[in-house]
């Protein structure tokens, strides 16, 4: 395996190409960003702040560091009378209720938990892996988290409207994304309704429809109409070193002791989503994530290769295994996608 000698990348993840410099041509096409500025959210923050109420502004909180950070920002830096609210997934790490708990004490902001009665996320994520199961990890891994976060959006949107807020604050940022890379990766196809109807498994896919039926009917509506959105990172510097001093400091934020990276601690499916994404792509899901990070000067080359091979170690697919069928997943099923390691 050759990678990329800017970023990370490796020359077996799907349409990457490196040239005769050893240059990935994400890369090469790489232009940085730059934040509109703290003042500028201050003014377009402006009316909402003026607004009377118990409070004028929500941040979705997952337990991870960019969102705990949004939250301190938003309370602390902005002054804003701050609401936190949470989807309860049914995937949430014990890491992640420990610090959501600890930086909600810490700022004094109340914590809104929503979740499925039902446990409807964990029902959706298995049906979605059984009657996608047929068409390899592509699909199966691009619609895992298509139930968490309709209900990470429902939740937040409803629920700043029950309570009269107008404003939401985002904590995602583009240092992050992997959109880039999945834009360059263009060689799957994507399953059509007759493709469902030919493979075994339409069963799934009506229970698949009705438990996410019910999901929506629980959490109404994805819709943000009427609400403004700020992407916190859209106007301050994303600074990873920043970010983990500030919430551990002041929000007594942590990630796991035997964690070798601070990134997604939040979702138990992340190990799996990671997993696929490499037997469906030649490069693993935080290796995507580090590139970017990487490529924008955000990251040390050097420690994110240490920490994609200690991430990897711990990587074991019997334990996949075994949390899959923990959610009803058969063995034959998880197989048919696990074994197709073509990338290996």
């Amino acid at each position: 395996m050759i990678r990329c000698k800017k970023c990370i990348l490796p020359d077996t993840a799907s349409g990457v190409i490196l040239d005769e410099n050893g240059l990935c041509q994400l890369c090469k096409d790489y232009q940085s960003y730059i934040p509109k500025g703290h003042d500028e959210l201050v003014r377009e923050i402006q009316e909402f702040t003026l607004v009377d109420g118990d409070y004028n502004c929500v941040v979705p909180v997952s337990g991870g560091r960019d969102s705990a950070y949004a939250l301190y920002y938003a309370h602390d830096i902005l002054g804003l009378k701050t609401l936190a609210v949470h989807n309860d997934n049914d995937f949430e790490t014990e890491t992640a209720r420990t610090n959501m708990d600890a930086m909600a004490s810490n700022l004094g902001i109340p914590l809104i938990r929503i979740s499925s009665k039902s446990k409807l996320s964990s029902k959706i994520v298995a049906e979605k892996f059984k009657m996608n199961a047929p068409f390899g990890p592509w699909i199966v891994v691009a619609e895992t988290c298509e139930a968490c976060e309709y209900g990470f959006r429902a939740a937040t949107y409803n629920t700043a409207r029950e309570k009269n807020v107008k404003l939401i604050i985002w904590g995602d940022s583009k240092d992050e994304s992997t959109k880039s890379f999945y834009d360059l990766c263009q060689n799957h196809k994507t399953p059509t309704k007759w493709d469902r109807l030919k493979k075994p498994g339409i069963f799934n896919v009506i229970k698949y429809k009705y438990y996410f039926s019910r999901l929506k009917k629980e959490y109404g509506p994805n819709t943000s109409d009427g609400l403004k959105e700020i992407h916190l990172f859209d106007y301050i510097r994303w600074d990873r070193r920043v970010i983990i001093d500030t919430i551990t400091k002041k929000l007594a934020w942590r990630a796991p002791a035997d964690s070798p990276t601070t990134w997604r601690q939040d979702c138990s499916l992340i190990p799996l989503v990671d997993y696929l994404t490499y037997l469906a792509n030649g490069v693993s899901k935080i290796e995507i994530g580090f590139s970017n990070m990487v490529r924008g000067g955000k990251m040390n080359r050097n420690d994110a290769l240490i920490q994609i091979e200690q991430i990897k170690r711990n990587n074991d697919p019997d334990r996949l295994k075994m949390f899959l069928l923990n959610l009803n997943v058969s063995s034959s099923v998880i197989d048919q996608v696990l074994r197709e390691q073509q990338h290996i």
